[in-house]
C-alpha cells in the first residue's frame, strides 16, 4: 500500500507506551503503520492534565502541535499559554505536562528517539552520525 489515511475518531483513546500515557491519547502512528516515530492525538477535556514527565530514560524528543482549544504546557513548573497553530518542543531533561483550558485542549504529539546530527560541512547537508546522541542538560538544570 502506498499510503494510509486515518480518521483519529476511529482510534480509541487510552494508555499507550509513552511515559505520559493518559486516557486521552489516540495512538495514531500504529494505525498509520509508521515506526520511525510515534504520533498521538491528545484530546484533553476542560481542566484535564497529562502526566508530568521527562524523557531522560527513553531519550525521546517531543513536539506538540496545538490544533484546538487552549491551555498551558507546564515546563519545570512554569506555565506557558498555548493555542491553535502553535508548536512547542521541550528538551528531554525538562519535566512537562499539558493542562487544558476551559474549552479543552487538543494537540498532536510527535515523539522520536534523538538522533545525533553532525553539523553540515560548509555548503553541505547535515549527516546522521552512527553514534547515539547524548545531550547533557545545561548546568543550571543539573
Amino acid at each position: 500500500m502506498s499510503y494510509v489515511v486515518v480518521d483519529a475518531t476511529s482510534i480509541p483513546a487510552g494508555h499507550g507506551p509513552h511515559p505520559a500515557a493518559s486516557p486521552f491519547d489516540r495512538r495514531i502512528s500504529d494505525a498509520l503503520h509508521v515506526s520511525a516515530f510515534e504520533v498521538y492525538q491528545v484530546e484533553l477535556p476542560p481542566g484535564a492534565e497529562t502526566v508530568p514527565h521527562d524523557h531522560l530514560d527513553d531519550r525521546n524528543d517531543d513536539v506538540y502541535a496545538v490544533i484546538a482549544g487552549d491551555g498551558w504546557i507546564v515546563i519545570d513548573g512554569a506555565s506557558i499559554a498555548v493555542g491553535p497553530g502553535q508548536f512547542v518542543s521541550v528538551e528531554l531533561h525538562h519535566r512537562r505536562h499539558l493542562h487544558a483550558g476551559p474549552d479543552g485542549l487538543t494537540v498532536i504529539a510527535v515523539c522520536a528517539e534523538q538522533r545525533d546530527v553532525t553539523p553540515p560541512a560548509r555548503g553541505g547537508q547535515p549527516k546522521e552520525s552512527s553514534t547515539p546522541a547524548v545531550r547533557e542538560p545545561p548546568e543550571e538544570a543539573r
